[in-house]
C-alpha cells in the first residue's frame, strides 16, 4: 500500500509539473480547486487497495487554448500595413505642400511684376511733374496785341513764385506756430515719439509745410521704430492735404511695400488708391490697388477700411 501510496503522490506531482502552459494562466483559486480534485482522487484510490481503480474526476484538456495576446494575423503583416498606410498619408502631405509651395511663388512673381511697374509709373510722374532745365517762365510770355511805337513787345517778366508762408518767413505764423504746444515729459525723451506727435498737431492745426519737416526721413532717422509706419502715413495725408498728391502716392506706396506688417500699411494702401483716384490715374490702376488691399488683408481690414475701400470700388467701377 505504501508503494502504491508513493506511486500515486509522485504520479500526481508530474502532473502538477508538466501541466500545459495554457493553465499558468488561469486564477491561483481556479488552480488551487483543481489540485484538490486531484488530491480527492488519489485519496479514493490509496483507500481501495483492492478493486478496480477510482477514475479521476478530471482529466487532461483535449480542448486547444489559445493564448492570451495572440495576434489576429501576423505580426510583421500588422506592421507593413501600418507602414504603407503612412507612406500613403506621407504622400498625400507631400503633395499639398508642393500645391502651397507653387501658388506662393506665382504670388510673389505677381507682386514683384505690380510693384515694378508701380515704380515706374511713379518715376515717370515725378519726371513729368518736374519742369525742364532752362525753360522760359511762364509768367513772361505775353498773347497780347502787337507792341506800338516805343513800347516794349513783351511784359516785364513776373518775379519768381511766392513761397508759401512759413514761420521761417512770416512773423504771424511763427508766433502761431510756436502756440502749438510741445509734446513733453516721455515724449520729449523719446525723439521718435516727439517728432511723430508734434508733427500730428501742427498737421491738425494745418501747418502743413511745418508738419513735413518734423517728419521728413523719419524712416531713415528711426529704422526700426515702432512708429515709423505711423510717421510715414501721416506724412502721405499731409502732402494730401497740402495739394501734393504725387508726393502722398509715391509716400503711401514705400510705406505699404517696405513695411507690408506696419500698423499703418494698410492704410497707406488704401490712400494710395484715393491718391490715383486724385491724379486721374487709369481705373485699371487704381482697381488693382483696391484688390491688392483685399488679397493682403482681406479679414484683417477694419469695418471701416471696409466701407471706405467699398466706396472707392463703387466710385471707380471695379468688378
Amino acid at each position: 500500500m505504501r508503494s502504491l501510496l508513493t506511486t500515486v503522490m509522485i504520479a500526481a506531482a508530474s502532473l502538477a509539473i508538466v501541466a500545459p502552459a495554457h493553465a499558468q494562466d488561469r486564477s491561483v483559486d481556479a488552480r488551487l480547486g483543481q489540485l484538490e480534485k486531484r488530491m480527492n482522487t488519489v485519496e479514493r484510490v490509496v483507500s481501495r487497495t483492492s478493486g478496480p481503480l477510482v477514475q479521476p474526476e478530471i482529466g487532461p484538456d483535449n480542448q486547444p487554448v489559445t493564448p492570451a495576446g495572440t495576434p489576429a494575423s501576423a505580426p510583421l503583416a500588422d506592421l507593413e500595413q501600418r507602414v504603407t498606410s503612412i507612406e500613403t498619408e506621407l504622400t498625400g502631405f507631400t503633395g499639398r505642400l508642393e500645391t502651397s509651395e507653387h501658388k506662393m511663388q506665382q504670388l510673389e512673381a505677381d507682386f514683384a511684376a505690380y510693384k515694378r511697374a508701380t515704380d515706374a509709373r511713379l518715376k515717370a510722374l515725378e519726371d513729368r511733374a518736374a519742369p525742364p532745365p532752362g525753360d522760359a517762365d511762364p509768367a513772361a510770355v505775353t498773347d497780347g496785341p502787337a507792341p506800338g511805337p516805343g513800347k516794349s513787345g513783351t511784359k516785364p517778366a513776373a518775379g519768381p513764385a511766392p513761397k508759401p508762408a512759413t514761420a521761417a518767413n512770416d512773423p504771424d505764423r511763427a508766433k502761431a506756430v510756436a502756440a502749438i504746444p510741445k509734446p513733453a515729459g516721455k515724449d520729449a525723451v523719446d525723439k521718435a515719439m516727439y517728432a511723430y506727435n508734434y508733427a500730428y498737431r501742427l498737421w491738425q492745426a494745418q501747418f502743413y509745410p511745418e508738419a513735413e519737416a518734423q517728419l521728413q526721413g523719419y524712416g531713415a532717422k528711426y529704422a526700426g521704430h515702432r512708429l515709423v509706419s505711423r510717421a510715414q502715413n501721416l506724412l502721405g495725408t499731409i502732402y494730401m492735404d497740402d495739394g501734393k498728391p504725387n508726393l502722398a502716392a509715391q509716400i503711401y506706396y514705400e510705406n505699404y511695400s517696405k513695411l507690408p506688417d506696419g500698423e499703418r500699411a494698410a492704410d497707406s494702401l488704401l490712400n494710395l488708391a484715393k491718391a490715383l483716384t486724385v491724379l486721374k490715374k487709369p481705373r485699371t490702376d487704381i482697381c488693382r490697388v483696391y484688390t491688392e488691399l483685399g488679397d493682403v488683408y482681406g479679414a484683417k481690414l477694419t469695418a471701416a477700411q471696409k466701407a471706405d475701400a467699398d466706396k472707392g470700388r463703387a466710385a471707380n467701377k471695379c468688378t
